[in-house]
């Protein structure tokens, strides 16, 4: 995945105010952010417009070495502490954790383990969850406010895969390995892998499928 569609979805899992978006380029010392210094140091409620606010996250994603980078988003993050629905990032070129913060690390070979390891333990039965999961949002069926699918869609989408329901404790093994996350809101609860994780899903996602082929049709010889 390319290093500005990281740091775009960085941005957007870890800061939620246009604040946040306004003291990471002021630590960054990035001038552009210089002419809202009176307006957002008089009013804590200040905000940018809706051009503003993607010309701020441009410069941050465009502008910043990752050195910079790292050392504003993690000085921010010790700041305030902060709520972080989905708290870890697994990427190409970043990696987050909530305890240990942004480093430039590519982790995605314990990823694919990790993922291969929960699609075992549940005896393929993860499978057509997070397939399901991936294919809803390919569809533009993820929620737009929340991210994720509805409980109501994945069903829906498991039948279309001719596929079977995953009980309670698998549901509870994806979440531990954080390959998976329940987001959205009591009222409105989604379903959620997250994004930069979902090359990396698919591609273990097709390698067990066609390891299944190959046993069954290894049982058919037999």
């Amino acid at each position: 995945m390319d290093r500005t569609i990281e740091r775009k979805i960085l941005l957007r899992r870890l800061f939620h105010r246009d604040r946040d978006f306004y003291r990471i380029g002021k630590l960054a010392g990035l001038t552009w952010f210089e002419k809202f210094e009176a307006k957002f140091e008089r009013d804590r409620y200040a905000y940018f417009s809706d051009e503003e606010r993607k010309e701020a996250i441009e410069k941050i994603i465009s502008e910043l070495s990752d050195d910079k980078f790292f050392e504003v988003v993690n000085q921010l993050l010790k700041e305030e502490e902060k709520y972080v629905e989905v708290d870890k990032f697994v990427g190409e070129h970043y990696y987050f954790d909530i305890n240990a913060g942004l480093t430039f690390d590519n982790k995605q070979d314990e990823l694919k383990k990790e993922i291969l390891n929960a699609l075992e333990e549940t005896k393929g039965r993860s499978y057509y969850f997070l397939k399901s999961i991936i294919e809803l949002g390919k569809i533009g069926k993820w929620d737009k406010a929340y991210g994720g699918a509805t409980w109501v869609d994945i069903l829906a989408k498991i039948r279309d895969l001719e596929g079977v329901y995953p009980p309670p404790r698998d549901l509870a093994l994806l979440k531990s390995y954080k390959i998976y996350y329940k987001t959205g809101s009591r009222r409105y609860p989604t379903h959620t892998v997250p994004e930069e994780v979902i090359p990396v899903m698919e591609e273990v996602l097709n390698l067990y499928l066609k390891n299944m082929f190959k046993e069954t049709k290894k049982k058919q010889i037999k």
